[in-house]
């Protein structure tokens, strides 16, 4: 892989991935024996766990191919790896920011697996100017619409909301009552939510589910519309284009190595100016 040509994301927009990819009489178990699929996969699965949430997509759609992979899945785990050599140094960053508060936003790809049309889950929670906790999942059961799918996504983006609420009440970030603002970008998932006669449309869906109706009447949860564009969850379930995806990862905080070097190089610059009662205020100077 040392000489490979790096690639800008993690997956091919224009390629969905398939249980029986290769053709009938392909005997990919005799190609694929001493290939480390598995061994890769896990490693993708470290580095997205750990620091990396632009990867979530990917390891969520490689990883469902490791029992019995084709030369066509090894292909696609081979551009995650190419996409790597191209953002070594990327990772998570956190600003200083006073008063930052927690918001969510969560998104799904309806019926996005076309074999069993199940769709896709995702969510991203961002504070102080990075993500803090972020899910790519495939659905339980087949959404029989856009609305219902991004239903289901919204109720285990609540799940974790109130997790996450809880977490940060007991290291003082939050207070019992507050709410954590939630974004989605489908108007119908929203109604659903808040007004009690959608409910009677959509009676089949899970009661699982209506759980984030519960939490929204409580008020530990606000419901914001977005655009499509402003969906920060919307790398979480499918593969996107390069320029969306740049934008996508940039604004979830997670930066290369030169931009932290620079940017630490303006802070310093900006900190040799002030005068000593300045640092003095900003508990900079000491000794």
């Amino acid at each position: 892989m040392n000489n490979s040509k790096p690639v800008k994301t993690p997956q091919d927009p224009g390629l969905k991935l398939t249980k029986n990819m290769c053709d009938q009489e392909c005997k990919h178990e005799d190609t694929m024996c001493n290939v480390p699929y598995r061994s890769a996969v896990g490693g993708i699965m470290y580095l997205m766990v750990a620091t990396r949430p632009d990867l979530a997509a990917a390891v969520g759609s490689l990883s469902q191919f490791s029992s019995d992979p084709c030369p066509t899945h090894w292909q696609a785990l081979k551009r995650v790896l190419r996409y790597l050599q191209a953002t070594p140094n990327h990772g998570l960053e956190f600003t200083r920011e006073e008063g930052s508060r927690i918001c969510g936003y969560t998104d799904a790809d309806w019926a996005g697996d076309i074999e069993s049309r199940r769709s896709t889950s995702g969510y991203v929670f961002m504070m102080n100017g990075g993500c803090i906790s972020w899910k790519s999942q495939k659905q339980r059961t087949v959404a029989l619409s856009s609305t219902e799918a991004e239903y289901m996504a919204l109720s285990e983006a609540t799940k974790e909301a109130v997790w996450l609420k809880v977490f940060l009440g007991e290291l003082g970030e939050m207070t019992s009552d507050e709410a954590i603002k939630m974004f989605e970008d489908n108007q119908g998932s929203i109604a659903l939510a808040k007004n009690p006669e959608f409910h009677k449309r959509t009676k089949h869906i899970d009661i699982r589910y209506h759980f984030v109706r519960e939490k929204v009447e409580s008020g530990e949860v606000i419901l914001e519309y977005c655009s499509t564009q402003d969906m920060l969850a919307d790398m979480m379930t499918k593969p996107i284009a390069a320029v969306q995806f740049e934008s996508l990862r940039d604004r979830l905080g997670i930066q290369g190595a030169a931009a932290n070097e620079s940017r630490g190089s303006v802070e310093k610059t900006a900190a040799v100016k002030k005068t000593p009662r300045q640092a003095t205020s900003k508990g900079e100077l000491r000794g």
